[in-house]
């Protein structure tokens, strides 16, 4: 396959084949147990990866002027054309130790938001997630192979839609690829972080014309594919300055 020319098309193979972390490491959140991915694990599946494709990820604790606070500037940026994705996290916390903390967290956030990793049992949403990661695997599981794609054709898939002449059936539930390609565009929009997801399910129910909308994994592939559609055209008109919605 030939190399990518830019962060976009970076972007694009790495999406086609997004590696899943697995939540194996012990937590607590209040009185509740709870397991996640740490930095390590997302360091490994992912930058060897953006490091193969000749991309470079960095992430550095910033101190922003006047007000004299800091914030995680990260940067991913493909090498032989200088293209780059960046942005900013903002860093909370009184003592050092909060403060680190939250540099931790910021770190493996914002580099599973910009490339679109997902943890084996969550959504975008943060509800439903384990039903969504089951159902998911079981798709894994029971898909056939793609008659005449060759294996060019499939690592170069975008995540999204189905490919035309694809026998996918729009009533089913939305695939994991969809939910991928949709966390990546909410980023893109800022309607990224947990903060936003009632903002963003409001936004998905008026797109598709629900009456409610409890989580991104009840939509059916069609509605996925109807959504993902109007946040493109959505990201086009702002990468454009067109944008009034």
């Amino acid at each position: 396959m030939a190399e990518p020319k830019d962060i976009h098309e970076v972007l694009l193979v790495l999406q086609a084949d997004l590696p899943v972390l697995r939540k194996d490491r012990d937590g607590q959140v209040g009185n509740q147990k709870t397991k996640y991915a740490d930095l390590a694990q997302a360091n490994e599946q992912i930058l060897t990866r953006l490091n193969a494709l000749g991309t470079t990820w960095v992430c550095e604790p910033t101190l922003l002027l006047p007000d004299y606070r800091f914030i995680l500037k990260y940067e991913l940026r493909h090498v032989a054309s200088a293209t780059v994705r960046e942005g900013m996290f903002p860093i909370k916390g009184d003592t050092p130790m909060q403060q680190g903390s939250a540099i931790t967290y910021g770190r493996r956030y914002a580099l599973l938001a910009v490339t679109g990793v997902v943890a084996e049992d969550e959504d975008d949403d943060g509800a439903g997630g384990q039903q969504y990661a089951r159902r998911a695997a079981q798709q894994r599981q029971a898909r056939p192979a793609e008659p005449g794609q060759t294996a060019q054709r499939r690592a170069q898939r975008p995540p999204g839609p189905a490919l035309p002449g694809e026998d996918v059936d729009p009533a089913g539930p939305v695939e994991q690829k969809q939910m991928r390609h949709m966390h990546v565009l909410w980023n893109e929009l800022g309607y990224g972080g947990d903060e936003n997801r009632d903002q963003r399910l409001a936004i998905t129910a008026k797109i598709l014309g629900l009456p409610d909308l409890k989580s991104s994994s009840d939509l059916s592939r069609g509605q996925a594919t109807q959504l993902i559609a109007t946040l493109r055209e959505r990201k086009e008109r702002q990468s454009s300055g067109d944008d009034n919605a």
